[in-house]
């Protein structure tokens, strides 16, 4: 737009000459002779540059004017005249904010000048204005919190997202160190060092409490600020929330431990699915696997998922008791219902109540424990021994065998009806020799687990141990796994695990266990002729070669002559 600068004043003399020393400079003019009629073009146009007379009208309407106008058209730059200078006028004018002050009889030269540095002088201003207007836009539009100190670490700037950190507007100006931010002071130590030696900092995946008392997760950038001349004059932190990327990195590394199973082998991928499908059901589950593989822990991770997760969780190995106590632990007992019983017992089943019971090798169970066993998921009730009164429960019961219960119910040693109760749902924990390769996890959990226990630091495992465990076949599975580590951390005299450290006998049946898997291959069959040919005719001797009696020879030598 052209540049357009308003003249204002009573006398018509002298609205023409600077009129036309302005257009001599190639700027549009308007003029107006009263304070109303300048009004009318101010609410018309945007101008530049406002001359304006302060005795207009003969009365010092032209202050009265100054403040209209200032009002309506706040980036336009003023200059007022007059005639009569006195000091008082000029700092009243100063005061309302005139860009200067001109004073009657002037030159052309004089018009020319200050209006060209009050065209500048505007310029400058509105693009001041566009840069912080647009700086304002790109702070609201980022996510990351800015925060802006000078050299005596006074809060200059902060942006919206500042607000997440405790920062508020009415801290400008203030010293940082006043402000006490959810970080412990990190982000504050930072812009201290930055603003102390001219060093970028960087802090990395810190904990912040922001101001709703939610723990965030940031990092922390911090770089000086320098003026034209490349002195220091400050300092910026970047403050960006990695909240949602801790987490999902946190995901990601979790996978390979699910609760307290251990494992990125895809047969335990597929096993954490399935626990996660059943955790919010209250099926029955049947855990299956071989002893050592961990099913107690798969259970726990059942409970810990679900909406039972806050309630009981009660475990019970049932090998581990005799069928009488075992009876009066899964249902309780009242007083004298045997001998011994001196007092009220409070069974297993009822302590689980709201929660989840687990039954670790239900196969060694006992039919007239099957028979209760079945009722109670049937009914969904119990009855303690010595009593008749029935008591409701509601228990998520999840059992563990390394038993085929398929071959015992066939074998009659299981009922089959039981059977299809318990196995509504089934989880097979794969072995490990079918998941090799989760042994360096499980290694360096355990290592972790035993740095502790021992108060020492065993940091990995040598190779030609790594290349042993995973020739090993694992019998005992993880819990032998669990047992050589700890044994091998008892001897070892550094922070890897040699073989100097694993009992020998571990060698030998590694030995043991190659060469019982090594294939056996038959020497080549001999013909009968090649036996003859070796032993030069003599039958006896044939006959021994092929591992065959005389007579047998005799009778192949007749067959081949027949034919």
């Amino acid at each position: 737009m052209p540049t357009r600068i308003l003249i204002v004043d009573d006398e018509i003399a002298i609205t023409k000459l600077i009129s036309t020393i302005v257009r001599n400079d190639s700027y549009q003019t308007d003029t107006a002779h009263t304070c109303q009629a300048a009004i009318d073009l101010l609410e018309q146009y945007i101008y530049d540059v406002i001359f304006i007379d302060i005795k207009l009208d003969k009365e010092q309407g032209g202050l009265e004017l100054f403040k209209t106008a200032t009002a309506i058209s706040p980036t336009s730059r003023i200059i007022l005249m007059t005639g009569y200078p006195d000091v008082a006028t000029a700092s009243e004018a100063v005061r309302y904010g005139a860009f200067d002050y001109l004073c009657k009889p002037f030159d052309s030269q004089q018009i020319s000048s200050i209006t060209r540095h009050a065209i500048e002088n505007r310029k400058l201003q509105l693009e001041r204005e566009r840069y912080r207007t647009n700086l304002e836009a790109i702070n609201r539009s980022i996510s990351d919190a800015i925060v802006m100190v000078n050299r005596d670490l006074q809060l200059q700037h902060i942006n919206e997202a500042a607000h997440q950190c405790g920062f508020a507007s009415d801290q400008l100006g203030k010293k940082i160190d006043t402000h006490r931010s959810g970080c412990h002071g990190s982000c504050r130590r930072a812009l201290m060092e930055t603003v102390t030696t001219g060093q970028r900092q960087e802090l990395k995946r810190i904990e912040c409490l922001g101001n709703n008392n939610r723990t965030r997760v940031v990092s922390v950038i911090t770089t000086p600020t320098i003026d034209e001349s490349g002195n220091r004059t400050g300092a910026v932190a970047v403050i960006r929330d990695e909240t949602q990327l801790d987490a999902l990195e946190r995901q990601l590394q979790q996978r390979n431990r699910f609760h307290a199973i251990i494992g990125s082998a895809p047969a335990m991928q597929h096993l954490f699915t399935l626990i996660e499908a059943l955790a919010a059901v209250s099926s029955t589950v049947l855990i299956i696997g071989e002893s050592g593989t961990g099913k107690e822990l798969v259970a726990q991770a059942l409970h810990e998922c679900g909406v039972r997760k806050n309630k009981p969780f009660i475990k019970l190995n049932c090998s581990a008791l005799p069928e009488g106590l075992l009876e009066s632990e899964l249902f309780g007992h009242v007083r004298g219902a045997f001998t011994g019983a001196i007092k009220d017992k409070v069974g297993r089943f009822q302590k689980a109540h709201g929660g989840t019971i687990f039954l670790d090798e239900i196969g060694d169970i006992s039919p007239a424990l099957q028979i209760r066993l079945l009722r109670v998921l049937q009914e969904r009730e119990i009855e303690r021994v010595g009593d008749t009164t029935p008591t409701k429960i509601d228990v998520r019961i999840i059992t563990a065998t390394h038993c085929n219960l398929q071959e015992k119910v066939q074998r009659g040693e299981f009922r089959q009806d039981l059977y299809y109760r318990l196995n509504v749902v089934r989880l097979e924990v794969p072995p490990l020799r079918e998941r090799i390769d989760d042994i360096s996890l499980l290694s360096t959990h355990f290592l972790q687990k035993f740095s502790q226990t021992f108060n020492r630091n065993f940091s990995n495992l040598s190779d030609d141990v790594l290349s042993a465990f995973r020739a090993h076949s694992w019998p005992g599975n993880v819990r032998e796994l669990e047992h050589l580590i700890e044994h091998a951390c008892i001897l070892s005299q550094g922070p890897i695990i040699t073989s100097d450290a694993l009992p020998a006998e571990f060698f030998i049946n590694n030995r043991l266990q190659a060469a019982a898997s090594r294939p056996t291959t038959p020497p080549p069959e001999l013909s009968l002729q090649e036996a003859l040919r070796r032993t030069k005719g003599n039958r006896t001797e044939a006959a021994r070669l092929l591992g065959i009696s005389r007579r047998t020879l005799y009778r192949r030598i007749e067959q081949q002559e027949t034919t």
